[in-house]
């Protein structure tokens, strides 16, 4: 097996798909060194441009097998927890993806993040036709 490492980062255009949120979201925690070797601490780790505390958002997808909706945690920045009610349209901006070779093993690593992650406002794609002589 060869020892190539290779890392893909790429902004991804969400203009065009439909985002759903699980209404999960939670803070990441930051890594602690202690006396047991490294630990998941008790305080948010914090951005280091902004100092606004890590959230990441469960949002579904589009991006499984044959376009299939598939769930990823996305990682943003900001003083505000958005409140996501599950299984409703979510809006991403700037999201990114970082593809990147496993340290171990096969496969791809794939990890996502965004510039932020809101509730969707605005008209959303109509998700299923109305039925005859039902009103639009």
């Amino acid at each position: 097996m060869s020892s190539l490492l290779y890392q893909l980062e790429a902004l991804l255009d969400c203009s065009q798909i439909t985002v759903v949120a699980t209404g999960h979201v939670a803070p990441v925690m930051a890594w602690e060194d202690t006396p047991n070797g490294r630990r998941m601490g008790t305080t948010p780790e914090l951005d280091p441009e902004s100092q606004a505390p890590f959230q990441v958002a469960d949002l579904l997808m589009p991006f499984g097998r044959d376009g299939k909706p598939e769930l990823f945690g996305v990682r943003f920045a900001s003083h505000e927890v958005p409140k996501l009610d599950p299984y409703s349209p979510a809006e991403v901006v700037g999201l990114r993806v970082r593809v990147k070779r496993p340290k171990e093993g096969r496969g791809v690593e794939v990890a996502f993040s965004a510039d932020m992650v809101r509730p969707a406002t605005g008209p959303q794609r109509q998700t299923r036709r109305p039925a005859e002589g039902e009103a639009a």
